[in-house]
Parts: structure tokens; sequence; C-alpha cells
């Protein structure tokens, strides 16, 4: 059954449907200079919930970004862009979920 929400809910005290935690995922893409891989990878080793993918262009690189809300993505996102030799970076996708919807499996799609 769902629970109404008024918009004064939304402003006061939290229903606690509210207060669920909440996983953010981003995915990134990051074009680089090629000399500068080893800062991308240290730093991405750095950051929590952080992983780097390889793709089949040599100087691009997918980032996938793991935090409880979104303005540790966006620092996350910042951090990236700010290290000398990248040259873009791109936000593919961002995604919230409530972090016990995370476990459920997943049925297999045809």
């Amino acid at each position: 059954m769902r629970t109404l929400l008024s918009r004064r809910d939304l402003f006061t005290a939290t229903p606690r449907e509210l207060q669920e935690e909440i996983v953010h995922i981003a995915s990134l893409l990051l074009h680089i200079v090629p000399s500068c891989l080893d800062t991308l990878r240290r730093t991405v080793a750095e950051l929590p919930g952080a992983e780097l993918h390889a793709t089949a262009h040599p100087a691009k690189f997918a980032v996938v970004l793991e935090a409880a809300d979104a303005r540790s993505l966006a620092d996350a996102t910042q951090r990236l862009q700010d290290l000398r030799g990248v040259l873009t970076v791109s936000i593919v996708a961002h995604l919230s979920e409530r972090a016990r919807d995370l476990d459920e499996p997943m049925e297999e799609q045809a």
C-alpha cells in the first residue's frame, strides 16, 4: 500500500518513507591526454565507490561512481575534471535507488 505525502510533508518532519537510505550511481565518460592515465588511475582508486573502465578508444575512459548523496557525486566529478590532462568529463547517466532495492535479484530479459 502506498502512503500519500502532502507538499507539507516534504518540507517539515521527514516521513519514515523518505528516510530510507538512497544510493546514487553515476557513469561518466572522460577524455584524457593518454600520458596522464596513471594520475587518473590513482585518483579514481582514492575515490570511495569509484571504478575505472577502459573503452575502445585509448584516451577515453568510463568512470562509475557510487555515493550516498548527489553532492558527493558532484564533488568526485569536479575532482576528476580538475585533474591535469583531463580534457572533458561527460555525465552519461545518474541513477538514485533505495539501497535495499539494489540487493533484489533482477529478472532476466529475453
